[in-house]
């Protein structure tokens, strides 16, 4: 498998909602084997609103005996534990649906990591048929890349090969979504499949979840909280409008001012390195670039980074080839304010003339667009 289980499951980290626990009942026991020598084992409550994860108990093991036991919150079936390391990378989720629960890892073998949960199963589960089909839109966007940017008919081909394997992905996590019995797994499915999945597919799903889990308070507020900002609702003021100006450093120090671009069609991408949802998006928005990149459009990619080393190293990481700015002040950056920013990733479409002409352009809906205007 490309891409581990751990590894997919951190790039994806993206909610609206969060709970804190102050009960410590849940067990949870851990096996490792081939392990790095005397490290600490973190059990982390992850925050799904994107704030910091809390940590909830540690242990020390060494490579010998790698045996811990380590204490969380209370039993429930929409939270999500994570499983860290001091020394060995990655991070292994749990959905905290018993009392007690066993997780045995191979350090050497993530992937085949083995837990008790009813609900940790259907998440790796999940993740494994997630994984299988990125490999498979990693491989195909290879093909794509590889034929540049001409337009004959085996790049258009590759294309809709593409095109159609992300979509799959995305009803992949919708069926996922409607018929599992975990709200854990339901909620990061659905979220996972907003970036692939036009929004009238997914509104009937957080309806049925709605039904389905009536007692919830995390459904209800999901479900809430994704209505409002659904992609059916209208266009918010920024669109129609002249874009707010802004002048921030590049990653030499530059300053540059956005209505220096003025005359092109300008993608103002609002990201982050820590933004797991950011991070998967990323490839998207390259290959409209590659795409695109001389019919008069260019990209201007604001980071809300706080420190300058992650926010380059992503840059490298991603491959994105395009002006790169940042005042590093995290969400006090004079950007929130000015364009309404409540998560990334966000983006907006400027026109030549300086007008906002679309927001929030995401996966497929992004590439549609910019074939409309870029004619």
């Amino acid at each position: 498998m490309k891409n581990s289980i751990f590894i997919s499951l951190a790039l994806l980290l993206i909610s609206t909602l969060g709970c804190k626990h102050k009960d410590h009942n849940i067990k949870v026991k851990v096996d490792v084997v081939n392990g790095s020598s005397k490290q600490y084992v973190y059990l982390d409550l992850i925050e799904l609103d994107g704030v910091a994860p809390t940590v909830f108990d540690s242990v020390l093991i060494d490579k010998e005996n790698g045996h811990g036991e380590l204490r969380g919150g209370k039993k429930d079936s929409e939270a999500l534990y994570r499983l860290r390391f001091q020394k060995d990378q990655g991070g292994f989720f749990i959905v905290p649906d018993q009392d007690e629960i066993t997780l045995s890892i191979d350090i050497k073998k993530p992937d085949l990591y083995i837990v008790s949960s009813p609900g940790s199963k259907e998440l790796k589960s999940l993740l494994i048929g997630f994984n299988d089909r990125i490999g498979s839109i990693d491989s195909i966007r290879g093909v794509v890349q590889s034929l540049g940017t001409s337009n004959d008919s085996g790049r258009v081909r590759a294309e809709q090969t593409y095109m159609k394997i992300v979509g799959e992905t995305g009803m992949y996590l919708v069926d996922v979504a409607r018929t599992t019995p975990t709200p854990a797994v339901a909620l990061y499915a659905l979220t996972m499949a907003k970036n692939n999945v036009n929004d009238t597919l997914v509104l009937p799903v957080v309806d049925g979840l709605s039904s389905r889990f009536p007692n919830s308070p995390r459904i209800y507020k999901f479900s809430e909280v994704y209505k409002s900002m659904s992609n059916v609702k209208m266009e918010s003021e920024l669109v129609g409008k002249p874009a707010p100006d802004f002048s921030l450093p590049d990653v030499d120090g530059n300053m540059i001012e956005l209505k220096s671009l003025r005359g092109k069609y300008v993608l103002v991408d609002f990201w982050a390195s820590w933004c797991r949802p950011c991070r998967m998006e990323n490839p998207n928005v390259v290959q409209a670039y590659q795409n695109f990149k001389n019919k008069n459009f260019v990209i201007l990619g604001v980071s809300l980074d706080k420190e300058k080393e992650p926010w380059l190293k992503a840059i490298k990481n991603d491959k994105l080839d395009w002006a790169q700015v940042s005042d590093l002040k995290y969400w006090d950056s004079e950007v929130v304010p000015l364009y309404k920013i409540e998560g990334i990733p966000f983006n907006v479409l400027i026109d030549p003339n300086g007008i906002v002409i679309a927001k929030e352009l995401r996966g497929s809906a992004l590439q549609d667009k910019l074939r409309s205007v870029l004619k």
